[in-house]
């Protein structure tokens, strides 16, 4: 996404690092150091080494999370530069639900590793009941929702910004499309806690199995976003 146009790149305002851009890479960079650093000891032996780096591919996925919604603000960032007080509010609110989600986000991705490999991938968080399993779900659904929720209001906010920034006619309607774009991927958590919910419990695992669904999702948004911009607004 992010694509003004066939031949236009988007605005760049945020020329240089601000406060608010230096706080929200410190928070990003603890949250992904929360994941890293382990409350265990250091392993002492070769089975132990093992077991730990068995830990790798969930933190690796988790960070990809991170880093997902970290390039998001930074995106954000660039393209409009604002820094007022609804800016500095919703960029607040996104360290917020990080450092909050962040353990969720682990515990999840830990949990699913060990599923798919029959336990070969460790996981110390156990889930007993599917009625835990629900309520995990539903933790982590709230907060990838919250998340994406910000960054489509941060979206919404610039928009509304548009006439201060100066945005043309394409810039405005790509703003626009990005909001929405987020909003949906939000829906996504939202679709994933009532599946959570309404299925039964032998069909639970694909309250989780919905979010693969994004990887259709972002490509598809791609091209009706552009289409519809061609239509809209024409190569000069």
């Amino acid at each position: 996404m992010n694509r003004v146009g066939r031949n236009q790149q988007p605005v760049q305002r945020g020329q240089a690092m601000n406060r608010l851009d230096t706080f929200t890479d410190a928070a990003f960079a603890f949250a992904v150091a929360m994941l890293a650093i382990s409350i265990d000891e250091v392993p002492g032996s070769y089975p132990e080494l093992i077991e730990a780096l068995k830990g790798a591919p969930a933190f690796i996925a988790s960070f990809a999370i991170l880093l997902l919604y970290w390039r998001a603000h930074q995106r954000w960032s660039d393209r409009y530069g604002l820094d007022d007080l609804p800016s500095v509010m919703l960029t607040a609110a996104l360290i917020v639900v990080v450092m909050i989600y962040v353990y969720p986000l682990k515990i999840m991705f830990t949990a699913a590793f060990s599923f798919f490999s029959g336990g070969w991938f460790p996981s110390s968080f156990e889930i007993e009941t599917a009625r835990h399993f629900r309520v995990v779900v539903t933790i982590y659904g709230v907060g990838f929702a919250l998340m994406s929720a910000i960054i489509s209001a941060l979206y919404l906010h610039a928009r509304r910004c548009a006439s201060r920034l100066n945005m043309s006619g394409r810039e405005a309607f790509d703003t626009s499309a990005e909001s929405l774009a987020w909003a949906i991927v939000g829906g996504w958590g939202c679709l994933s806690m009532a599946l959570a919910w309404g299925l039964p419990d032998r069909w639970l695992p694909l309250s989780v199995f919905v979010y693969f669904g994004l990887a259709v999702f972002g490509p598809v948004f791609d091209v009706v976003q552009r289409r519809t911009m061609r239509r809209r607004f024409p190569v000069d």
